[in-house]
C-alpha cells in the first residue's frame, strides 16, 4: 500500500468515525424533537458520507495509477456522484416535499465530520 493509501484510509477512518458520532448525537435530538424528519437528516448525512468515501476513493485510484486521461477520469467520478445525490435527493421530495431541508440539513452535517477530521489530522 502506497503512503497516499494509508493516509487516505487513516482520513475515511476518522470522518466516518466523527459522521457516526454526529449521526448518534443528531438522531438522539431529532427523535426526541423532530421525530417524523429523523430519518432524513440521517439519510443527508449517510448520503454525504457514501459520496466522500467515493471521492476518496476514486481520486486516489486515479492518482495513484498515474491516469493519462484523469480529467476524464475526474468528471465521470464527480458526474455519478452528483447523479446520485440528486437521484436520493428527488426521490425525497417526491415521497414528501418537506424532508428535503432535513436532507440537506443532514447532508450538510457531514462537513462538520470533515472539518473535525482534519483538524485532528492536522495537530
Amino acid at each position: 500500500m502506497n503512503e497516499l493509501a494509508e493516509e487516505l484510509l487513516i482520513m475515511l477512518k476518522r470522518v466516518l468515525f466523527y459522521d457516526l458520532l454526529i449521526s448518534i448525537s443528531v438522531f438522539i435530538i431529532a427523535y426526541s424533537l423532530f421525530r417524523n424528519y429523523c430519518l432524513y437528516i440521517l439519510i443527508g448525512i449517510i448520503a454525504a458520507a457514501f459520496n466522500f468515501f467515493l471521492n476518496s476513493v476514486s481520486t486516489n485510484f486515479i492518482f495513484s495509477n498515474q491516469q493519462q486521461n484523469y480529467k476524464i477520469y475526474m468528471t465521470i467520478s464527480s458526474f455519478i456522484r452528483v447523479a446520485i445525490v440528486c437521484t436520493i435527493g428527488i426521490l425525497l421530495y417526491n415521497y414528501n416535499e418537506a424532508s428535503i431541508i432535513p436532507f440537506l440539513i443532514g447532508y450538510s452535517l457531514h462537513f462538520l465530520a470533515v472539518i473535525i477530521g482534519s483538524l485532528k489530522i492536522k495537530n
